[in-house]
């Protein structure tokens, strides 16, 4: 499996492992960054040829995990008459993930911030998955429902709190400890994003790739964007916060200026084992999220492998092995502390609150947003110029044309300075007998490119044709993106339109083929369509939107154009 690397040490490579882990002894493994550390905790019991369960755990829990796998052998577990090996890797989630999304076929990818790998060997793939949260669990089965055995129960918890530097929680707090409200939270980031306290200095993981950062950026959303004519401020929070490539960065920002951090509470509990200069407190929230760490058993792998999975799996949901995860800092599933919980630091043994990330329409408008907030665009937009833009909307009020300009206006300042864009009108009769204008070529979206595109928009007018040549200025948008395509961007055609293709020349499912035939995964390109008005065909729409991963809206109300066009321009 790509990523992987033997454990250094005195004895690289396979050995065993015997006795417990000091909790100073699990910071420093979950210290090792975030490449893959395979250990073989399997030899103990002499069993060198029968069953070998291998298992991918998160960094954070690994140690534990492969504690918990060396007591287990030792117990001399057998399947069929057949000993059983445990060999136990350390592989971020979302590696994992990529690996089980490029595994799915037919083109499939997980935005994890990362190119997908190449298709793994079966022998490569886990038998066994244990990532910081289900979230992930969520996200590779919206790509394949049957990657996973039905029964993923939750092996351990750790609620997500903020961490930060003791004296400044204490100072939040106004010397009463207490769980932050989602006010009091607004209230924080707020003032983080005007700089008028220079003592908060906020800063995540890539949330695409690390759970906790993903709570935390869920609970932002929650708090800020309290309706869709919030998400501007969302999307200004989101552009605020210093963005670390994984945990361990994060933990280590904290003696380079950041000041506060969400991440699971026994995440500050390991950082605080260390003995930092500065130890950090946790500060829990009221608006509970927490990381519940599934034990998944993938499908697909030999039955004795799958009966190996399930004896693990009752093992490390008993009692007998419940120690070893207290005192590497993690909470039981229903988030009871274990003896042995190092309490402290404003964590205490009471018991835990918390919900799983398990909300996959929630995680999926959430990391649209912050893709969409972080990530640079090159977008064609095209915009229909038909007669029927000039109508109002109702009587006495905006023209449908009008609408759209102040909804494109305002949604070109959600744009980073770095992207890149270009606009398009479309009705049939332009020069050369084409479907399509270009008014604005592709540029950098500077001071200039925007006031150019402000001036085009508000400044267009309708055509006295009805004819609408959807399908071929859709595709030639599509070519024109795919020509100019760029890595670390996101790659997009947008389209506003009133209604359906009434051109003649290709149809619905030719403008799907050529689309098919054009789309390549490692270089994605999506088409998101927002039709407004009674005569949209949503049916049609979403058919093109599918074939090239995009989306489509229908908007009936010209009051919801707005928050719906945002939405579109955020999707993931």
């Amino acid at each position: 499996m790509q990523g992987r690397h033997t454990s250094s040490g005195r004895n690289p490579g396979r050995r065993n492992i015997r006795g417990p882990l000091a909790l100073g002894v699990v910071v420093a493994l979950v210290a090792i960054t975030v490449v893959a550390v395979r250990v073989v905790a399997a030899d103990a019991n002499g069993c060198s040829n029968g069953i070998r369960l291998n298992i991918a755990a998160n960094p954070d829990i690994y140690p534990a995990v492969r504690e918990a796998a060396t007591r287990w052998v030792d117990s001399n577990p057998r399947v069929d008459n057949q000993c059983v090996r445990v060999q136990v890797d350390s592989m971020a989630a979302a590696d994992v993930a990529n690996e089980l999304a490029v595994r799915a076929g037919a083109g499939e990818f997980i935005n994890v911030a990362a190119k997908p790998v190449p298709t793994p060997r079966d022998e490569d793939v886990p038998a066994v998955w244990i990532p910081d949260s289900v979230s992930w669990i969520g996200r590779v089965r919206a790509l394949n429902k049957d990657d996973f055995a039905p029964d993923i129960p939750s092996i351990a918890m750790s609620p997500v709190v903020l961490a930060m530097p003791e004296a400044l929680a204490r100072t939040l707090s106004g010397g009463r400890p207490h769980k932050m409200t989602a006010d009091e939270l607004a209230g924080l980031i707020g003032r983080a994003l005007t700089g008028t306290d220079k003592n908060i200095r906020i800063g995540v993981a890539e949330p695409r790739r690390d759970a906790g950062s993903l709570a935390g950026a869920v609970l932002m959303h929650e708090a800020i964007a309290t309706s869709a004519a919030e998400l501007p401020k969302l999307v200004a929070a989101y552009r605020t916060v210093r963005v670390l490539p994984d945990r361990n960065a994060l933990m280590q920002a904290f003696g380079q200026g950041q000041t506060v951090a969400p991440v699971s509470e026994q995440a500050v509990l390991a950082y605080d084992a260390g003995a930092p200069q500065t130890p950090l407190a946790v500060v829990p929230l009221e608006a509970g999220q927490d990381l519940d760490y599934p034990y998944a058993t993938v499908a697909g792998k030999p039955t004795a492998v799958g009966d190996a999975a399930d004896l693990f799996r009752k093992a490390l949901t008993s009692r007998g092995y419940q120690d070893i995860f207290a005192k590497a800092g993690f909470r039981d599933p229903d988030g009871h502390a274990n003896i042995g919980f190092p309490a402290g630091h404003g964590a205490t043994a009471d018991p835990a609150v918390g919900n799983p990330l398990g909300d996959v329409d929630k995680i999926s408008e959430v990391l649209g947003v912050w893709t969409g907030a972080k990530t640079p665009s090159r977008l064609t937009v095209l915009t229909d110029a038909t007669s029927i833009m000039g109508q109002p909307v109702a009587p006495g009020g905006p023209t449908r044309l009008q609408v759209m300009q102040k909804t494109q206006v305002d949604g070109l300042k959600l744009f980073t300075d770095d992207s890149q864009m270009a606009v398009w009108a479309m009705a049939s009769g332009f020069p050369g007998g084409k479907d399509y204008r270009e008014l604005v070529p592709m540029a950098p979206l500077n001071a200039a490119q925007r006031n150019r595109i402000d001036n085009a928009v508000v400044t267009s007018q309708p055509l006295a044709t009805p004819t609408r040549g959807l399908y071929s200025s859709v595709l030639a948008a599509y070519k024109n993106e795919q020509a100019g395509w760029t890595e670390g961007m996101s790659n997009t055609v947008l389209v506003f339109t009133s209604g359906s293709n009434t051109a003649d020349g290709l149809t619905l499912d030719d403008v799907n083929l050529e689309l098919e035939k054009l789309t390549d995964p490692t270089r994605p390109i999506r088409v998101v369509l927002l039709g407004f008005g009674p005569d949209v065909n949503l049916d049609e729409l979403n058919s093109i939107a599918k074939t090239t991963g995009g989306k489509a809206f229908k908007v009936d109300r010209p009051e919801d154009i707005g928050s719906i066009f945002l939405q579109a321009l955020l999707r993931n």
